[in-house]
């Protein structure tokens, strides 16, 4: 009876110690990975930067995880789900289309977010939206080759 509890008892500590490993490796992982940002979205931020002429002490970068996940971002609830809609208004009028490099926002207090877009054709979008209004309103929209 014993030696039941004994094996009993040593397997459940060494489950236990398994998952807390486990949860530790994956919890780091993840608090890493929310904070990488990739060499392609650095680069695609500067070539964005340097061929629209974005002045980047009035509109601030946020990529992809600062719009859509709530618990990293450092952007306000309002801003987040006012960019979430102008790149959903990007995609339904064909701007955005699958295939597309991760759109990069430049925001521009709580007014203004412009979104460039990398496409497959090797061109860049820049589209500028109000966003001081319930719905964001696109007020221009500037396209080039990529150099």
């Amino acid at each position: 009876m014993m030696k039941g509890k004994k094996t009993f008892s040593w397997a459940a500590i060494s489950l236990g110690v398994i998952f807390l490993a486990v949860r530790l490796i994956v919890n780091v992982d993840t608090a890493y990975s929310d904070r990488h940002i990739s060499q392609q979205e650095l680069a695609f931020k500067d070539k964005a930067v340097e061929m629209m002429n974005i002045d980047t002490d009035k509109a601030k970068p946020a990529y992809m995880r600062d719009v859509y996940d709530g618990d990293t971002s450092k952007l306000s609830p309002d801003v987040r789900y006012q960019c979430s809609a102008a790149l959903k208004a990007l995609a339904l009028d064909g701007t955005h289309r699958n295939g597309d490099f991760m759109p990069l926002f430049f925001i521009e207090g709580n007014d203004k977010v412009s979104i460039a877009l990398k496409h497959n054709d090797g061109t860049l979008t820049l589209a500028e939206f109000d966003i001081s209004e319930k719905n964001p309103l696109k007020t221009n929209q500037i396209v080039k080759e990529e150099e």
